[in-house]
């Protein structure tokens, strides 16, 4: 199955608009068909008493510039803690260990490496397959991380980060940092748009996946072979009291849409094997498992049930969503325009079937900004 269409490289929005709502809205509707829109529109386009559901997540500044014992400058892009969550490393004192990739690896051959005019003595040491982060005093590794790395903008935009990217390649509701990719969708949405939402009596839903450097990685063969990466999703008891109250849903972004598929998922494991909930959602848990539930609130209301009111559910996702999967969770999808060859596709052909190719090459022809900082497309599910 293929994947590919012709990006031009000149519609890859390498700068954010200049102001978060300016930004162009292709509608494809249930029957398939196509209508060039703004952002603006978007409350008008969603459902009288629904729900918006967001990733709140917040992207580390996860670039860092060491120098080696000779002098040579290497780039690290931490991607993960080794041993703990996220949330943990953070909050940290020295050391922590991370899992990274290294810009130049070869070349570093021994000795640690160190972080000019760090101000706490920051140090980089190998251990095991990760990075030994050191450093001098109490801050925490977060507040040093904060002050000292970069935003990790994609490596399409082609450029260093601004000092725009640290606001603008956040959403205005990002909470909680571990993200490497910002959820893209969510940049669009501003406090005012979300203010007129809940005036038209749009419910505001909030969930959490911590985007990894994976979603990157192209399709390089059948969808069936490729190996999806793992992302850490966190769903609060609120969310949950609230997703099984809710009929009408509607996901900003494929990383909250897959975050409420796999949390489906969990909740048939769970029913069909009686062994409560594990902390792996499998990339093919929906051939492997059987559909236990009527619809997806009725499968909310049984884990929140399970798991007590008052309990958030935390788990790592592998799930991969591709043609022929059917959503159970949204009813239509906001999301950007994604790379050819990408796992993000997958999703948007299991919402919308296969007119995505229709309405992609509209988009190149009408020159619609394309990726991270480019305009966006409101999918309804067929």
């Amino acid at each position: 199955m293929d994947f590919n269409y012709k990006l031009p490289e000149a519609l890859i929005a390498k700068h954010p608009p200049v102001r978060r709502e300016e930004a162009r809205l292709l509608h494809v509707g249930r029957d398939g068909a196509w209508h060039d829109r703004a952002v603006t529109d978007l409350p008008a386009l969603l459902p009288d008493l629904g729900t918006l559901w967001v990733n709140e997540t917040r992207v580390l500044h996860a670039r860092l510039m060491a120098v080696k014992p000779t002098g040579g400058v290497l780039e690290l892009l931490l991607l993960e803690p080794s041993e703990m969550p996220v949330e943990k490393a953070l909050s940290s004192g020295s050391p922590v260990v991370w899992n990274a990739m290294v810009g130049g690896a070869k070349k570093w051959k021994a000795g640690a490496l160190s972080v000019p005019d760090s101000g706490v003595a920051l140090t980089v040491e190998r251990e095991g397959s990760g990075l030994r982060l050191s450093w001098q005093g109490d801050e925490d590794f977060g507040s040093v991380l904060d002050r000292l790395g970069r935003i990790p903008l994609p490596p399409y935009m082609r450029r260093e980060a601004l000092a725009e990217d640290a606001e603008r390649y956040q959403t205005v509701f990002a909470r909680l940092p571990g993200s490497v990719a910002a959820p893209t969708a969510g940049l669009h949405l501003t406090t005012d748009m979300l203010a007129d939402l809940r005036e038209r009596g749009t419910g505001l839903g909030k969930v959490t996946l911590h985007v990894g450097v994976g979603t990157f990685k192209p399709l390089t063969g059948d969808v069936g072979t490729h190996v999806m990466h793992g992302e850490r999703c966190i769903v609060s008891a609120e969310g949950l009291e609230m997703l099984a109250e809710v009929r009408e849903l509607t996901a900003v972004g494929t990383t909250t849409l897959r975050t409420l598929e796999s949390l489906y998922w969990l909740a048939c494991r769970w029913r069909e094997t009686g062994t409560g909930p594990e902390h792996h959602i499998a990339q093919w848990v929906h051939r492997e498992v059987s559909d236990a539930f009527g619809s997806f609130p009725d499968a909310m209301g049984w884990l929140r049930e399970k798991i007590g009111h008052t309990a958030s559910v935390e788990f790592v996702t592998h799930l991969m969503v591709v043609p022929g999967y059917r959503v159970r969770s949204a009813s239509r999808l906001l999301t950007n325009f994604h790379m050819p060859n990408s796992t993000l596709l997958c999703i948007v052909e299991a919402m919308v079937g296969p007119r995505w190719r229709e309405a992609y090459a509209h988009a190149v022809d009408r020159e619609y900004r394309f990726l991270s900082y480019g305009d966006a497309c409101l999918l309804e599910r067929h």
